[in-house]
């Protein structure tokens, strides 16, 4: 699912109707256009936010990076958006870690496999949302919807959506764990 058609659902349910009418005709050549309108810009930057909770909370991704240590140590930050590590393999054998001061530290200098929680990137109304391809867009929406009523002070609004996000996002946690596709960091 695209960022934008998460706009789209969010901006009818929120009761936009010329920022949903101004999304429905936005292509990847005039999106700078559509983001100056300030609703849809704060809904972008929303999305962000909400899909990095989401996540963090309730639906795991992996993503699984090849790196090098030097020093016997990786700085987490070479990370992309790195929330913790769930495994490092040295080949197909499962090896220990410890996390100081935002490094990866290994007990021996080497190239490892490291999975680790994350969240998507996102640049683009038209980026791709890839692990919500087997759900309904349902959480993300509800949460879009729940922290733009919070920003503008819509806070009964906010309560509703809010709980309505909660109750999607309780039923997803812990149905699975995604995957992205592997990258490598030296």
């Amino acid at each position: 699912m695209k960022i934008i058609e998460v706009l789209k659902l969010s901006a009818e349910l929120l009761g936009l109707n010329s920022e949903r009418d101004i999304l429905v005709s936005t292509t990847e050549e005039n999106e700078s256009t559509a983001l100056e309108n300030e609703k849809i810009s704060k809904l972008f930057n929303l999305v962000k936010f909400s899909l990095q909770e989401l996540c963090t909370n309730y639906i795991p991704v992996i993503e699984k990076t090849e790196i090098t240590t030097t020093d016997k140590k990786f700085a987490l930050g070479n990370l992309e958006n790195y929330i913790r590590i769930f495994k490092v393999f040295d080949g197909e054998e499962a090896v220990k870690f410890k996390i100081i001061n935002r490094n990866l530290t290994m007990e021996e200098d080497g190239t490892y496999m490291v999975e680790y929680y994350t969240y998507p990137t996102i640049n683009s109304l038209f980026d791709e949302i890839d692990f919500l391809s087997n759900f309904s867009p349902d959480a993300v929406v509800f949460s879009l919807c729940a922290y733009y009523c919070l920003a503008v002070g819509l806070f009964d609004d906010f309560n509703e959506f809010h709980e309505k996000y909660l109750t999607v996002a309780e039923n997803l946690k812990n149905i699975r764990i995604f995957s992205l596709p592997q990258r490598r960091w030296v």
